[in-house]
């Protein structure tokens, strides 16, 4: 699979969402961009292509997060493109990658997971004396 990152709510009319885009085009990264109507689709399905696809119903509400899916970049790539993100200032708090586990829960159910992780981990770290 080529190197590519899934944005959900990261639209190049956001700031957050353009500074993010030049990021990943100076790491040369494909982006595919899905909105609400996609959040109940296989993420298998949804990084294999750039198209519009609709037959899972979206979920009510649809997450409202900013989220960025890795996928297929290397350990290397990967470093490169989170220290060009700090060094650009872009903060994506949600973001995960694409493992065999994950390629067939729906973009939501996922979100959903990286949050509720997100969640806990801060709830941890305000523990820590």
């Amino acid at each position: 699979m080529r190197s590519k990152v899934l944005l959900y709510h990261l639209d190049s009319d956001t700031e957050t969402g353009r500074a993010l885009r030049g990021v990943l085009l100076a790491q040369k990264l494909f982006t595919v961009t899905v909105g609400e109507a996609q959040a109940g689709e296989r993420v298998a399905r949804l990084v294999s292509t750039n198209a519009a696809v609709h037959d899972a119903p979206a979920p009510e509400p649809p997450p409202q997060e900013s989220f960025m899916l890795l996928c297929g970049l290397g350990e290397r790539q990967l470093d490169r493109l989170l220290a060009a993100m700090r060094r650009a200032g872009v903060s994506v708090p949600y973001k995960a990658v694409l493992t065999e586990h994950n390629r067939d829960w729906t973009l939501c159910d996922l979100m959903q997971e990286v949050v509720r992780e997100h969640e806990l981990m801060k709830q941890q770290m305000q523990r820590q004396p």
